[in-house]
């Protein structure tokens, strides 16, 4: 445990965690959302899930700047970022106690956007948005994503709080049946 997650008196768990920041952006277009599918292998098993283009920013570079960064660097698309959509965090379980925040950005792209998987596993394409329930989603937005899109202005942005789900065969506690 470093020293900049103190004990809480009493109750062996942290007291502060540090917070990694995400910024993301969802471009949604003719009923489609654009994505990354990240596949990877091991023990001969294949895996993969979805997420929307995204990272974590650089020193001294804006939230918004940082979603249009990233989802140059991960897609070839020059997106323009909007309003913030979301706001999610991400708790997992003791004992390793991990937090992340993701703002989410709409976004937009000009011309045909047509995306190039630019990075080594991952594949970036445009996703109709009635296929999203059928996909692992990391977190799970399909929902969230496709209520964005029937609401093309929402009053502001949805506080989506703790989306963290524990693994297949993980208790609550973090611990594995």
């Amino acid at each position: 445990m470093s020293a900049t997650t103190p004990l809480a008196t009493g109750t062996g768990r942290p007291e502060r965690t540090e917070v990694d920041l995400r910024c993301s952006v969802a471009v949604i277009r003719d009923h489609s959302v654009l994505l990354l599918h990240r596949s990877w292998r091991d023990s001969d098993r294949e895996h993969g899930d979805w997420v929307l283009p995204g990272g974590s920013p650089h020193a001294f570079e804006g939230m918004a700047a940082c979603a249009r960064r990233e989802a140059a660097e991960e897609t070839g698309l020059d997106v323009r970022i909007g309003r913030c959509l979301f706001v999610l965090e991400v708790t997992s379980a003791p004992p390793d106690v991990h937090r992340s925040v993701e703002l989410v950005f709409a976004g937009r792209v000009e011309g045909d956007g047509a995306p190039a998987s630019i990075e080594e596993f991952r594949h970036a394409q445009w996703v109709p948005l009635d296929e999203l329930g059928g996909l692992r989603m990391r977190p799970p937005l399909a929902g969230h994503l496709r209520g964005a899109a029937r609401h093309a202005h929402p009053d502001g942005a949805a506080y989506l709080g703790n989306l963290w789900r524990p693994s297949v065969g993980q208790r609550e506690d973090g611990t594995h049946a």
